[in-house]
């Protein structure tokens, strides 16, 4: 097996309660990369088919890891897993990311490389809410979103670039972290020549989004 896409879509079939399975992108380092939560087609007790879409945010190191998972719904602990381990070749890209530093009221720049995506302003969003890196956090960044955060579309338009985020970011918890995601956002974003104003939206929401 060899990833030479990113994101990385990975197909599965699952029994599992509520037919619930968390994906995760490893790295070869042991680190999670990215996870997504997805819910397989079909009726429950079944062995039922799932896509999920894996957004690889930084280099993977010489293999990576891709593990399937289902949890107890009686004390959350891991009732089944699958994984496979692939090389990759995927042409490395250098971004820069915004993340707070300290607090809420300093942000610094942090430059990564990552697996070069079709789609830039996505892959950014999508290293914000999964947080820096062991080495960026060693220099003192912090993640900006909240856990369960997932990014459901990054969409340009005449230099608009809308990102509409899932409920979770409809109420984040205080005007700090309010600032932590919106600061982030869109000092990382507007660094893209093609873009001119970030717009935020949670469930396709302006309105709702980012309320403290």
């Amino acid at each position: 097996m060899l990833v030479t896409a990113n994101p990385l879509i990975v197909f599965g079939h699952a029994r599992t309660f509520e037919n619930a399975v968390t994906v995760r992108a490893i790295a070869a380092d042991k680190t999670v990369i990215t996870e997504q939560h997805v819910v397989a087609t079909g009726e429950m007790g079944q062995s039922n088919p799932y896509r999920a879409e894996l957004w690889l945010t930084r280099i993977p190191g010489n293999e990576l890891t891709v593990e399937s998972l289902a949890f107890s719904p009686k004390d959350g602990s891991v009732q089944s897993s699958a994984t496979r381990t692939a090389k990759w070749d995927i042409p490395a890209t250098r971004v820069t990311l915004v993340f707070p530093v300290a607090d809420c009221t300093k942000f610094e720049t942090f430059q990564r490389e990552v697996p070069k995506p079709p789609a830039i302003a996505r892959l950014l969003v999508e290293a914000l809410v999964a947080g820096p890196a062991p080495e960026e956090k060693a220099r003192g960044a912090t993640a900006p979103f909240p856990p369960g955060s997932a990014v459901r579309s990054v969409i340009l338009r005449s230099g608009v670039l809308t990102v509409d985020f899932n409920e979770r970011l409809q109420n984040v918890g205080g005007s700090c972290a309010v600032t932590a995601i919106r600061e982030s956002l869109v000092r990382t974003l507007k660094r893209l020549p093609s873009v001119k104003k970030v717009v935020i939206t949670a469930a396709g929401s302006e309105r709702l989004a980012l309320q403290p």
